[in-house]
C-alpha cells in the first residue's frame, strides 16, 4: 500500500512481490474507495496499519494464523531432535 501511495505502478509492485497485477488491484481497491490516491498526503505507518486492519481483518489478526502452532510443535521438536543427531528420515 505504501509503495502504491507513493506512486509506484501496480504492475511494478506485482512484479516485485511475485503476484498477479489483479491481486495488487484487489488490495488497492479499498484505498481508492476511501478516496486515497497515489501522491496524496502521506500517511504514517500507524495510520496505514489501522486502515489495513479495517479493510482486511483476516490479514491483520495474527491470532488467526497461530491456531495451528500447538499442533506443529511435536513435529518441530522431532525434527530438531533429528537434525541435532544427524538422522535421516
Amino acid at each position: 500500500m505504501i509503495h502504491w501511495h507513493a506512486g509506484r505502478p501496480e504492475n511494478q509492485i506485482a512484479s516485485s512481490l511475485g503476484v498477479h497485477r489483479r491481486t495488487v488491484s484487489k488490495y488497492v481497491a479499498p484505498a481508492v474507495a476511501a478516496g486515497l490516491r497515489p501522491g496524496g498526503p502521506p500517511l504514517s505507518e500507524v495510520q496505514w496499519a489501522a486502515r489495513v486492519r479495517e479493510w482486511f481483518p483476516e490479514r491483520a489478526d495474527t491470532r488467526l494464523r497461530q491456531v495451528t502452532w500447538p499442533a506443529s510443535s511435536p513435529a518441530s521438536s522431532m525434527n530438531t531432535s533429528r537434525l541435532s543427531t544427524h538422522c535421516s528420515m
